[in-house]
């Protein structure tokens, strides 16, 4: 029998720790939807703890909009991935990005669902 392995893919990206590792290098979080994420799960975290909030879907609602914010930041500023992007379609990848930092969906699933949707901007354009 002829062993064999199935290569997975997987993007794992490590939340900051702390405030000091977001601003040494703050463009490492801006590469991707997965940096993204995890900076969005850090910074959620600690508006969750500064606000005292305890309920779950405020939790999201505001990861959401850490992710959303972020994103079109990152459009208005043209820097990271996102700096090509119309406004509509980073708020689009700040849900995505707000999807994965709540733990719903993972990284390939997201890029695959922004890819049709991206898919679809590209048609109204032509």
């Amino acid at each position: 029998m002829v062993p064999f392995s199935i290569p997975l893919i997987a993007q794992e990206v490590i939340p900051p720790e702390s405030w000091a590792e977001v601003f040494m290098n703050p463009l490492q979080w801006f590469v991707d939807i997965g940096a993204i994420a995890a900076l969005t799960a850090f910074v959620a975290a600690f508006l969750n703890g500064l606000l005292n909030v305890t309920k779950k879907i405020v939790k999201q609602l505001i990861s959401w909009l850490v992710a959303i914010v972020l994103l079109i930041g990152s459009d208005l500023l043209n820097i990271g991935y996102a700096a090509d992007f119309p406004i509509l379609l980073a708020a689009v990848h700040g849900v995505g990005a707000g999807l994965i930092s709540n733990g719903l969906f993972d990284v390939p699933i997201v890029k695959a669902i922004l890819a049709f949707i991206e898919n679809l901007f590209k048609k109204n354009e032509a």
